[in-house]
């Protein structure tokens, strides 16, 4: 960031940038008081699970490389909202067990279908239900993201990472600005 034209060597330390970034912290850390962050009203904590729903969402995706923590939210996720769903997968994970490719095994469950479906759909979006009561479990590695994932970020990621706005900004935009 360049300085105006006649404050260089003014001596002059505290910036705006430097007092609202102090104040702005000062006043989070009162606010914060020692108290732990709080969390959304609908979001779950992940579940330990005995792996058996992992299995059988990597059977369903055909992906080997899912998170074991997501898979217990959405597990746990579809316990809260879709109760008589979430009865049906220990028979989804037996059958995924004598069934091998995600097609093979979409086709052998039967009426448990729409279970099946809704178990890649969570994965694929990152959320289970829908309308307000949706819980959302994941949403930067939603499935869905993998196919941009080299060159495009999910909306509202930034692709500077935290605090991305207190760097220079490229020379470019300075050149012009």
């Amino acid at each position: 960031m360049s300085v105006p034209e006649g404050l260089e060597g003014s001596g002059q330390g505290l910036t705006r940038r430097t007092f609202l970034l102090a104040v702005g912290s000062a006043s989070l850390l009162l606010a914060c008081n020692g108290k732990a962050p709080a969390t959304h009203a609908g979001a779950t904590p992940a579940k330990r699970t005995d792996g058996r729903f992992l299995q059988l969402s990597q059977a369903l995706t055909g992906k080997s490389d899912l998170d074991p923590a997501t898979a217990g939210r959405i597990e746990a996720a579809f316990a809260k909202l879709h109760p008589d769903m979430h009865a049906q997968f220990p028979a989804l994970a037996a059958k995924a067990q004598q069934v091998h490719g995600a097609e093979a095994l979409l086709a052998a469950v039967g009426d448990a279908r729409p279970t099946a479906l809704a178990i890649i759909t969570a994965w694929y979006t990152g959320s289970v239900g829908k309308g307000p009561q949706a819980i959302t479990v994941s949403y930067r590695d939603a499935l869905m993201q993998r196919p941009v994932d080299d060159g495009l970020f999910p909306p509202t990621y930034a692709q500077g990472g935290p605090a991305w706005w207190t760097a220079e900004p490229p020379a470019a935009v300075r050149a012009h600005g």
